[in-house]
């Protein structure tokens, strides 16, 4: 705390003057010599950022500061002194009855004040209060020596308006500037009628210089029950980090039964830390886990891992992750960048993964990247690994090395004859064990001309592909050096309507957006290309205007096909808000397209599947979505999606989804978060599988929450791998608002888990 320092400006040829207040009973010093009063402000032990919104306080009663008994402008300097009488003798000035001394929107109270100019004091006896807009200071007497900044304050109470904090002490001990002491100290952001929670310590030390505070003898309590004690306690007080130990989080889950992380952290220095979390596990053991993060000015990044020694539920086996994610701009325009990890063995992410997204990787990605952007081109390498952790994925079927890719892509602005030239180019670096391995180039240089208005927009476009290969560990009497070259030819063109219209009592845009593109790709005999890294893409509404239906280089796709798509959209135009948008669209093939992937068969339909998708806001709080595939040659869908939400506020939602393709699967989805009373709410989930008659998943749970702090429990079981093992885990979340959380990350399993979902529900 920094405690009410007065500076001063001496000019010993003015007297002070006395006038008459035009309040009745008061008497009003102004001192010529520009006394500067320096705010009050108690640091207060806090342990989480104060950035909490209206929202996040809102079962609190109101909590503003004191009224200012004589406000004035925040910018002003002058010093003012007022009370019912005044004394002035020998340099010291006595102001006893409602004294006060403020100075813009800061203000001392007191029964009596006494200001010794000699000593540069303060005394306050009898009703002490300090009044600023950010803190309320309450006690029975005090003393400040205003130059060496030292004092005591006595039985002190205190609030933060805005944190809704608020505390006591005994005795408030200023040694300087910087330091601080509490004894016998309590802080809470309970309402004062509800200590729900309440950290006390014997004795408090504030630190400013280096930002800490050291507390003996704390110890938490629980509606008065104590629940943690400790001889000695260091906790930052500024937004510096801080050396310590972080709140330990509990769980339980059937692969690892009951643990306990307990986090440790390092503060290296200013653009270094690290995280230390030892993990035990009643089922495997102790885990030891690390994180090391750090920020130069060419990057930054995170190397993290974990050591488990002898599992006992994995043969007494020693398991380990590493991981790495750095990012880097070691020169102007290069970007830099590397994700890796490893796991001793395929079965690490199942069993001890904290989520689902995490347990059900079939591959880690290794991959390191440099790029330099110039001026209408880019260049960049890349060296690209996996390490594969699904069991049943063989060794042929995993996916290849690059190693490395060399990519350069160039497209000036600049247009010569209003044609814009563009060149896409790469050449890669294959291998993987018992495979063909080998080299790829691919050339795709193009020219388009972009013709475009208001209404309307034509742009062809004409490119020429190359890919030739380099390949060895080829069977006998096998090409090793194939290549393809492919004309590719395109026309894109689409028009804009709208019209106005009224509905009901609201007006409304409607706009009509019919899209052609055709395409023209030539066959060519592609069968004796390796397959590297190409696949099909997924079919959807936008990949109708693609030149490609692979997802590589190793196949171009012929065509001879014309899409055709129509978009309309109802628009608010005072707004802007989409209120409908629809969209229906298909291919027309004009030959069969017999370039395929290996064991795949040509395509010979005259037309694909009618794609649908149509998004609505029905109403304030509701909104719709669907995506449709129609197969016309068989008369069935192929593929539909449904999505029902309601959403009042981010504490009141509910999804309803379905999900299916054909001989593929078909899910329905139904998730909630749902308000019981002001305070209580329950969330769930249910993810079914009609196909498998089974459930992949559900989340069941119930939260609370009061002014001062929340809690939520969760239970989730899901399907833990493909033999159809299930995994249940319990959950915990309790937040101490303004102090910290208790937690096992429930917030992040939901907002996966739940769509619309916000931490702050």
């Amino acid at each position: 705390m920094n405690f009410c320092r007065v500076r001063q400006t001496r000019n010993y040829h003015e007297p002070d003057q006395t006038i008459h207040d035009p309040h009745p009973g008061q008497t009003r010093v102004i001192s010529r010599h520009r006394l500067t009063l320096i705010a009050c402000i108690l640091a207060l032990p806090q342990l989480a950022p104060a950035n909490e919104t209206e929202e996040y306080w809102r079962f609190c009663p109101p909590n503003a500061p004191a009224q200012l008994l004589d406000p004035a402008d925040p910018d002003d300097d002058e010093v003012r002194m007022s009370a019912n009488s005044a004394l002035s003798r020998d340099e010291v000035y006595t102001l006893e009855g409602n004294a006060v001394i403020s100075r813009g929107q800061r203000q001392l109270t007191s029964d009596r004040l006494i200001f010794n100019r000699t000593e540069s004091s303060i005394e306050a006896i009898g009703n002490v209060q300090y009044i600023s807009p950010d803190l309320l200071v309450s006690g029975s007497r005090g003393k400040v020596f205003i130059d060496e900044e030292h004092g005591t304050l006595e039985d002190v109470e205190y609030a933060v308006p805005e944190e809704h904090g608020r505390g006591a002490a005994r005795v408030i001990r200023l040694y300087d500037r910087q330091r601080r002491r509490l004894e016998q100290a309590s802080y809470t952001t309970c309402p004062p009628d509800s200590n729900d929670w309440m950290l006390y310590a014997d004795e408090v030390e504030l630190d400013h210089s280096d930002g800490t505070g050291h507390a003996k003898h704390a110890r938490f309590e629980l509606r008065g029950v104590p629940v943690l004690y400790t001889p000695r306690l260091s906790f930052p007080i500024d937004d510096r980090r801080k050396t310590g130990l972080l709140v330990p989080r509990v769980g339980h889950s059937q692969e690892s039964g009951y643990e306990i992380k307990t986090p440790f952290y390092w503060n290296i220095a200013p653009n270094y830390d690290a995280t230390i979390t030892p993990r035990a596990m009643s089922r495997r053991g102790l885990l030891l886990g690390g994180e090391f993060r750090y920020l130069t000015p060419f990057g930054g990044g995170e190397v993290s891992g974990e050591y488990l020694p002898s599992d006992s539920e994995y043969d007494n086996k020693d398991r380990s992750l590493v991981s790495m994610k750095l990012r880097g701009q070691p020169i102007e325009r290069m970007e830099t960048r590397i994700d890796a990890a490893h796991v001793s063995d395929k079965d690490y992410l199942t069993d001890l993964g904290d989520d689902l997204v995490s347990s059900s990787k079939t591959h880690l990605r290794r991959e390191a990247e440099a790029a330099y952007y110039g001026r209408g081109w880019m260049a960049d390498v890349r060296v690209l690994d996996f390490q594969t952790v699904d069991k049943t994925i063989s060794s042929q079927e995993r996916p290849y090395k690059q190693l490395p890719r060399l990519r350069f892509n160039a497209a000036p602005r600049q247009k010569w004859l209003g044609m814009r030239f563009s060149l896409d180019s790469e050449v890669s670096e294959f291998d993987r064990d018992n495979s063909i391995t080998g080299t790829r180039v691919d050339l795709q240089p193009r020219i388009t001309l972009p013709l475009r208005s208001a209404a309307w927009f034509l742009e062809p476009s004409a490119s020429l592909r190359t890919t030739f290969y380099r390949l060895s560990d080829l069977g006998s009497g096998d090409n090793d050096d194939p290549d393809r070259t492919t004309p590719v030819f395109s026309i894109d063109s689409g028009a804009f309507f709208d019209r106005h219209f009224r509905f009901g009592q609201a007006d409304y845009v409607q706009t009509l957006e019919p899209r052609l593109f055709y395409l023209l790709v030539p066959n060519k005999r592609q069968d004796d290309l390796p397959v590297f890294d190409t696949g099909n893409n997924d079919f959807n509404f936008w990949q109708l205007f693609t030149e490609n239906r692979f997802t590589g280089p190793d196949r171009m796709g012929d065509a001879n096909q014309l899409a055709l798509a129509l978009t309309t959209r109802v628009l608010d135009p005072a707004s802007g808000a989409q209120r409908l948008s629809a969209s229906l669209g298909s291919l027309l093939y004009f030959r069969d397209r017999t370039v395929t992937l290996p064991g795949e068969d040509a395509e010979t339909d005259d037309s694909s599947d009618i794609l649908g998708e149509v998004t609505m806001a029905l109403g304030r709080h509701w909104s719709a979505g669907t995506e449709l595939h129609w197969d016309p040659g068989e008369s069935h869908n192929s593929r539909y999606d449904a999505l029902l939400q309601y959403k009042a506020h981010d504490r009141q939602l509910l999804n309803l989804s379905y999900r299916y393709r054909r001989k593929v699967l078909e899910q329905t989805d139904v998730s909630f978060l749902w308000p019981l009373t002001d305070a209580w709410h329950v969330i769930g989930r249910w993810n079914y599988s009609l196909r498998d008659d089974k459930t992949l998943e559900v989340l069941a749970g119930a939260g609370y929450e009061s002014c001062c702090w929340n809690a939520q429990l969760l239970t989730r079981s899901y399907v833990n791998d493909e033999d159809g093992d299930r995994n249940t885990a319990i959950f915990l979340q309790v937040e101490l608002k303004g102090l910290t959380s208790l937690s096992n990350k429930v917030d992040n399993l939901l907002e996966r888990g739940i769509l619309g979902y916000h931490e702050t529900y």
